[in-house]
């Protein structure tokens, strides 16, 4: 081979190596710049994570801080050695700093509190939480609450059972008694039904709620009564008009009386005021009756009992073009039946007062109102 052909193969085989390392020197650098793009990429979300970190142990801290400022001891200004002790009161709770090393950064803590000038109920507190990140950042994390000026004792009484019947009654006796009755001092109240005379007194156990003697004499002289023991239970409520569909009016279409058919117990007397110049209600007949209980086992720590049915009786109830009687009655309870409390057409076997038996005296062209709860009627009579 002449040395011209030696030559020219040389330099064919040169200048194919050099462009093989031009093209390994750009990949190279084409993958160093995408190195380069992690490594940023890893960088910033490392110290986004370790922000999160400081910023949810900051809100922590931030929120603690409240919470030991709103657990004062008492109301009152706290003395030095109770300070020196760790106790203090509400009056004790004042602006402040602190500085608290935490396992990401160093946390510096400002507060501020204020009184509002329109109310002493609560005191208002801002608080700042302020740190350096790892890339010498300034942060800070706000928060803002109320302190109320409420006694701590009386959260610890919730936790005390009461004294006696853990249940509260109206006047501290029994639900059963009359809400107007007059307590006599003696574990008794006394109680005038409406449409009754003012000398007519039912006296009442504050802790039975049994009506105990039916009495008569001055209201305010309670030693001078004649009374007569009674054993017995009340069943009250309201009857109401309407004509036409229009409003209740205080004059019904005929005189209305309420009549019981009992198969246990027996009606003692039953009182209204029909015939008052006032009533309680005007355009409704208020009642109150008195039902004597059967002793149905002979066994004196049983209640005596009474069932039977109660209808209105008038001249026009159930006649054609007269009166038709409804009952106002639901299911208040949800249990599914209708309870002696909730009105039902008949009752069966009650051993306690009834109160709200209500009536509603329509056209017996009408229909009875529908409706919900204390709204609804049921047809009655006839």
């Amino acid at each position: 081979m002449t040395s011209e052909r030696r030559g020219a193969r040389l330099a064919r085989h040169l200048s194919i190596a050099g462009f093989s390392l031009l093209e390994a020197m750009i990949a190279m650098a084409i993958g160093g710049f995408g190195l380069m793009a992690v490594a940023r990429l890893q960088l910033g979300l490392q110290a986004e994570s370790d922000l999160a970190k400081q910023l949810g142990e900051a809100t922590f801290i931030g929120q603690r801080r409240l919470e030991e400022l709103r657990a004062f001891e008492r109301i009152p200004v706290a003395d030095a050695a109770q300070l020196a002790a760790g106790s203090w009161g509400y009056g004790n709770i004042a602006s402040g700093s602190q500085t608290v090393v935490g396992a990401n950064a160093s946390y510096t803590l400002d507060w501020s509190i204020a009184q509002p000038s329109t109310t002493t109920a609560y005191k208002t507190a801002s608080l700042t939480v302020q740190w350096t990140d790892r890339q010498g950042r300034s942060q800070q994390a706000g928060f803002s609450s109320m302190i109320a000026a409420a006694d701590p004792s009386a959260a610890l009484r919730l936790g005390i059972a009461p004294s006696g019947t853990p249940v509260r009654k109206p006047k501290d006796r029994d639900l059963n008694v009359p809400v107007p009755a007059r307590d006599l001092g003696d574990g008794t109240s006394a109680f005038t039904p409406p449409g009754a005379a003012s000398t007519t007194q039912l006296v009442f156990s504050n802790s039975t709620g049994l009506l105990t003697k039916k009495c008569n004499g001055d209201p305010n002289t309670p030693s001078s009564w004649t009374c007569s023991n009674i054993n017995a239970y009340l069943v009250t409520g309201y009857i109401g008009f309407e004509t036409g569909g229009g409003a209740p009016v205080a004059t019904p279409t005929s005189a209305i009386d309420l009549s019981f058919v009992l198969s246990e117990g027996a009606v003692d007397t039953c009182y209204d005021d029909s015939a008052a110049a006032t009533k309680i209600y005007t355009g409704f007949i208020t009642y109150t009756c008195v039902i004597v209980g059967l002793d149905h086992d002979a066994n004196p720590a049983t209640r005596s009992r009474w069932s039977g049915r109660s209808d209105l009786v008038g001249a026009n109830v159930g006649l054609a073009g007269g009166d038709k009687v409804c009952r106002y009655s639901a299911d208040y309870n949800g249990n599914g039946v209708i309870d002696s409390a909730e009105h039902p057409a008949s009752y069966s076997q009650v051993t306690d007062s009834l109160e709200n038996q209500n009536f509603l005296i329509i056209k017996s062209s009408a229909s009875c109102p529908t409706g919900v709860s204390t709204a609804a009627t049921v047809q009655h009579q006839p």
